[in-house]
């Protein structure tokens, strides 16, 4: 008897059409909705699972639907089942979906979601705010795919200058969760200027470390502010809410994370420039400044010298006045003597007074002489005190006059405090000084 030999597609036959046959057409099976994907030719492929078990399932293009379904939301499926023989594996047709209420996971989002709103983690006002030119990023993903990648390969396109780290942390499991919040705080103690969150797209259980209470509480405490790039533009976790800024994907936390190359040479160049003009200006306005101060100097130390200079010129004028008076005054004696000489100069006693003329006369030359060398002496005496007396010619001697903060000048010690500032002012110029002690040494 000849065996019962079947070929691999003859077997995958039989399973179809038993499997098709023992279970009734249509059927209505519920559970949530996982790796939601419309593909490029129309077909939409998910799985449909519950707590213990998953079924894929397949939606032709040819198929309504009254609205697209996305993960974890809980569903009713009705359908028929069949069995795909290229791969032999078994899947669900669906005909007609509808929604069953929220998937658990979807739930507990939500429900946590609503949590850490109410205590503010996802306040706009206390978002920390993106510094414009970064130095430093710190990147915490995992260390294998596409996503380290791609992140690296913008950053050194737009902004070659900025030093990327690299915090290894798995992006999904048991230990996601713990290594995630320890590149937070990583890069919080060794400082950079922004911090990237990222993984590539998922379920939501795929993504699910990313809605840990925890881990929202680390970005929101974290003093760097942080980008979360987690999944695809349509995905939303607890970490996004919480972040400084979400990025719909990793390559575009890369763009936000830095300004292009060509953006950041312009603004070093205007920047150069604006403070190029500022220092110009700044400049200016200080020799102006200083001018004002030299001028204001000049006139309030030259006022007193000023002073003692018209003082002097005054008692030299009176002094020239004094000595032309008594001069003066000698020639109105001479003039009367000789007109009292000649009113009393008769023939007579003329010999008799003319050796008495004599005398009076070489007396009154004498004394006149005298008079005028004592003059002479005196005036050339006070000329020197006056030159004694003149500030200049003393501060030429090495003296010094001394102002205090009002600039009136101090003549007595007691006039002199400690740490007082005071102004001293010498032949060719002045200096500062602050006085030390008052004690006598």
């Amino acid at each position: 008897m000849a065996e019962n030999i079947l070929t691999v597609t003859q077997l995958t036959k039989q399973i179809k059409n038993a499997l098709e046959s023992s279970i009734p057409s249509p059927l209505k099976v519920t559970g949530e909705i996982s790796n939601w994907n419309r593909s490029s030719s129309g077909h939409t492929y998910f799985s449909l699972k519950d707590e213990t078990a998953l079924i894929k399932c397949v939606i032709w293009k040819s198929t309504p639907l009254k609205r697209e379904f996305k993960d974890g939301e809980k569903i009713i499926l009705s359908g028929y089942i069949s069995l795909y023989e290229p791969q032999g594996s078994y899947q669900i047709i669906a005909r007609s979906i509808e929604l069953s209420g929220q998937g658990e996971l979807y739930a507990q989002f939500l429900k946590i979601k609503e949590k850490l709103e109410k205590e503010g983690l996802f306040d706009i006002e206390k978002k920390k705010k993106l510094p414009l030119y970064p130095l430093s990023i710190g990147i915490i993903t995992s260390s294998t795919g596409s996503v380290i990648q791609d992140i690296e390969n913008i950053l050194k396109r737009r902004a070659p200058y900025v030093k990327k780290f690299l915090y290894p942390a798995s992006v999904q499991g048991e230990t996601s969760v713990r290594q995630l919040i320890s590149g937070i705080k990583y890069f919080n103690i060794n400082k950079v200027d922004v911090i990237i969150i990222a993984r590539g797209g998922g379920s939501i259980e795929d993504l699910w470390s990313f809605n840990n209470e925890e881990l929202a509480y680390a970005i929101f405490n974290s003093d760097v502010p942080i980008i979360s790039a987690v999944g695809h533009e349509t995905d939303f976790t607890i970490a996004d809410f919480t972040a400084s800024l979400r990025a719909p994907t990793p390559s575009a936390a890369a763009e936000i994370a830095v300004k292009d190359k060509k953006d950041t040479e312009e603004f070093l160049r205007n920047t150069k420039k604006e403070m190029h003009i500022r220092v110009n200006q700044n400049s200016l306005n200080l020799r102006q400044e200083l001018s004002h101060l030299k001028q204001g100097f000049y006139i309030s130390a030259l006022i007193p010298i000023n002073r003692k200079r018209d003082l002097i010129s005054f008692i030299y004028k009176e002094m020239e006045e004094n000595i032309s008076s008594k001069l003066k005054y000698i020639k109105d004696i001479l003039f009367r003597n000789s007109v009292i000489l000649e009113r009393h100069n008769p023939a007579r006693e003329v010999e008799k007074k003319s050796s008495q003329l004599k005398e009076h006369r070489a007396s009154m030359k004498n004394i006149s002489v005298n008079l005028i060398s004592s003059m002479k002496n005196n005036l050339k005496s006070d000329k020197l005190m006056l030159d004694a007396l003149n500030p200049l010619n003393v501060m030429k001697r090495g003296y010094a006059l001394v102002y205090n903060e009002k600039d009136n000048i101090i003549t007595e010690k007691s006039m002199i405090k400690e740490n007082q500032s005071l102004k001293i002012s010498l032949r060719d110029g002045y200096f500062r000084s602050k006085v030390t002690s008052t004690k006598e040494e």
